[in-house]
């Protein structure tokens, strides 16, 4: 029986991940407020505790279900909007460091594609260091991925 295409998980790491949560839930509560005081309802506080409730699943179901992951078939990074896509390794034309404005503009590596689509890595991602033994092994060492992963993050 043939292992998976994609076994290497390469999750985000959960402060990254809970940072943009806790953030994001409570901008949406804030406009939400806001909007009501607009309408002629008095201001009232930000549910804490319930944007908390809200995140902690979701940062744990994004963590355990959406990790980018790579093999030898190629990769599968997240697209424009945050969803895993699929790619082979010959694909990748340029890899840049870049603030990837899905994770609150959080270091990342933008990969673009041969034609022109780009995909994303994050770089508070775990088991790079697994990624970039795979693909020097796959695709070499003058790869742009390879070369990328080899660059320090204070370059960035």
């Amino acid at each position: 029986m043939a292992g998976p295409a994609y076994p290497l998980r390469l999750p985000t790491r959960l402060p990254v991940l809970w940072r943009v949560m806790v953030l994001s839930l409570t901008l949406g509560a804030l406009m939400a407020r806001l909007l009501a005081w607009a309408d002629g309802e008095p201001f009232r506080t930000l549910p804490t505790l319930y944007i908390m409730a809200v995140a902690v699943p979701s940062v744990l179901l994004t963590y355990m279900a959406l990790p980018a992951r790579a093999g030898e078939a190629g990769l599968k990074l997240f697209d424009r909007w945050g969803l895993p896509r699929q790619l082979a390794w010959s694909e990748i034309r340029d890899v840049q460091l870049a603030r990837w404005p899905h994770l609150l503009f959080a270091p990342s590596l933008k990969v673009v594609l041969a034609d022109g689509s780009v995909r994303w890595l994050p770089r508070e991602s775990g088991r790079l260091d697994e990624l970039h033994a795979l693909a020097v092994r796959l695709v070499g060492p003058g790869h742009p991925l390879v070369k990328a992963l080899e660059t320090p993050l204070h370059r960035l």
